[in-house]
């Protein structure tokens, strides 16, 4: 483990702390730990996404206060409540935590909350895509691109939108993708199933032999990771064209 006092999960107490401490010595501070493995050095170093919870909480809690540093009141708090108790915790009880003053309460509201958003939007919110329709409103801009774009939209059990990413842009009337880099945001986004879109700027909506083989490839890769293509559109200025609907694949 890079870092042992830091946890991703909540573990019993001690358990972290006890094999750093089994090296270095009493760990209650941030100085007490090496240069390189303190939370905003790693944080430059390594990205935000290296760093434990525990750490992530030093780096909102700042200085933390005279009687509680800040190691040892991020760590706490982590065992205490875990990550998942921590996002639910109000500005009320996050004042109630020793070590956590009503300005640190509002920070920690604050950033929280500001996680939930950034998550992304809630089932309810995300455009749903049901049939080839819906897939074409939110992709109809491509229609006037000069350049062949292919888009992904990746889509959840419900068929709300997780993302709508553009995988590639090719030149004037190709676009030339590994399977990879289309399955790639759908498995980084835990997306249950996708349709791909792309345009053609010599305005045919007809698909052609390039299109239905590279879309055949794209299936068969999507098959063998549990992941569904349910359609690929093909967009110009005199509308689209559902490749599934034509029956190409």
């Amino acid at each position: 483990m890079d870092d042992p006092w830091i946890t991703q999960e909540a573990l019993p107490v001690g358990t972290a702390e006890a094999e750093y401490e089994g090296k270095t010595g009493k760990l209650r501070s941030l100085e007490d730990l090496p240069p390189g493995h303190r939370p905003r050095e790693r944080l430059f170093a390594k990205g935000a996404r290296a760093l434990g919870h525990a750490e992530l909480i030093v780096l909102v809690l700042g200085s933390g206060t005279a009687k509680l540093p800040v190691l040892e009141t991020a760590q706490r708090l982590v065992r205490r409540h875990g990550i998942k108790g921590l996002s639910s915790l109000g500005p009320d009880d996050w004042a109630r935590e020793p070590g956590v003053g009503e300005a640190l309460a509002a920070r920690l509201a604050a950033v929280f909350e500001l996680g939930r958003r950034a998550a992304g939007l809630t089932e309810r919110e995300r455009p749903r895509i049901t049939r080839p329709r819906d897939a074409w409103r939110l992709t109809r801009e491509l229609a006037n691109a000069r350049k062949e774009h292919l888009v992904g939209l990746y889509l959840d059990a419900q068929n709300g939108l997780i993302q709508k990413e553009t995988i590639s842009v090719g030149s004037l009337n190709t676009t030339r993708t590994h399977p990879r880099e289309i399955l790639y945001p759908a498995i980084e986004h835990l997306a249950l199933g996708f349709i791909l879109v792309h345009n053609h700027p010599s305005g045919s909506l007809d698909p052609s032999e390039e299109d239905v083989a590279f879309t055949r490839a794209v299936q068969r890769a999507a098959e063998t990771v549990g992941i569904d293509l349910y359609d690929h559109l093909i967009v110009a200025k005199g509308g689209f064209t559902s490749m599934r609907e034509r029956g190409a694949f």
